[in-house]
């Protein structure tokens, strides 16, 4: 990706709003989407600039923009490390496709395995975004499990029995349970940090209304693709030791749990691009692997 698939209309709103002249634009990689740009301002000021190609993206693309701006105004004022909305564009009227800029986040991603103590900062954070209180008409839209329309089991497994009862599971759709205010998308590649202390959790475009259960199934998810099912159980631990809630009865634990796993097929291994950079030695199996023994662990 190229700084000039930023399109010219798009730079020159984002210009419009910046508090100084924007000398630089390059792609923010470690994603998968590539709708994110890093602009340099004169001041030497980052900023970012989330901006998706009509034409490939659509009503996804607007709905993307719509939740991130909503997940930065509910979030504006509070002590969470989020980015701070300088303007948005959610039909692209201006900037020829739906758009936001947001601040820049300092710090880091961090691929390597967490130590106990950026564990407990991590679900520190997760418990407090939980936590936050919305209004009801300014929530986002309720929370949907992700993945195939019509799943089967991959021929990548090892235990094509465990997918087949996974499947029935996921079949009964989300839970119903308790409710807050959720990132959606919380793995590691969406926060940054300085040592072990957050700095910044990013990327609110799927900001959603739902269970607590499905924004740690799926920072338990990442951590078992990246790190193995310890990792994984030391978060859902850590962040019931914070005061994280989920839900009390085992069963309804569990579909939270398969339902968020179901959504990476029919491969996991499509996250291999968007980690390459810090985790050169991942390969495919051990990223198959690592969720195939979470699914193992939660049905076990």
């Amino acid at each position: 990706m190229s700084v000039l698939e930023l399109p010219d209309r798009a730079l020159t709103w984002a210009s419009g709003l910046a508090p100084a002249a924007v000398v630089d634009a390059t792609p923010v990689g470690g994603g998968i989407t590539g709708t994110k740009w890093l602009l340099r301002l004169a001041d030497g000021g980052p900023l970012v600039v989330r901006w998706c190609d009509p034409a490939a993206w659509g009503a996804t693309g607007r709905e993307h923009v719509r939740r991130e701006a909503l997940a930065c105004r509910l979030l504006a004022g509070t002590d969470l490390p989020v980015p701070r909305l300088l303007g948005t564009d959610p039909d692209g009227e201006h900037a020829g496709g739906p758009a936001n800029l947001l601040t820049w986040r300092p710090g880091r991603v961090r691929l390597d395995p967490l130590d106990a103590s950026a564990l407990t900062a991590w679900a520190r954070l997760a418990v407090a975004v939980h936590r936050q209180p919305v209004p009801a008409g300014r929530r986002p839209p309720p929370a949907a499990f992700r993945g195939p329309a019509r799943p089967e089991v991959p021929g990548w497994v090892r235990w094509p029995g465990l997918w087949r009862r996974a499947l029935e599971i996921g079949a009964a759709g989300p839970p119903a349970g308790a409710a807050g205010l959720l990132h959606r998308d919380f793995h590691l590649g969406n926060t940054v940090w300085e040592g072990d202390a957050v700095t910044g959790l990013v990327d609110w475009a799927e900001t959603s209304w739902g269970a607590p259960d499905l924004d740690v199934a799926h920072a338990c998810a990442d951590l078992a693709m990246l790190h193995g099912t310890a990792a994984a159980v030391a978060f859902r631990t850590a962040y019931v030791e914070q005061g994280g809630r989920l839900d009390p009865d085992p069963d309804v634990a569990r579909r939270w749990v398969v339902g968020d796993v179901l959504g990476f097929l029919p491969d996991p291994a499509h996250i291999l691009p968007a980690v390459a950079a810090g985790r050169p030695d991942l390969t495919a199996d051990a990223v198959r692997r690592g969720l195939e023994d979470l699914l193992a662990l939660t049905l076990a």
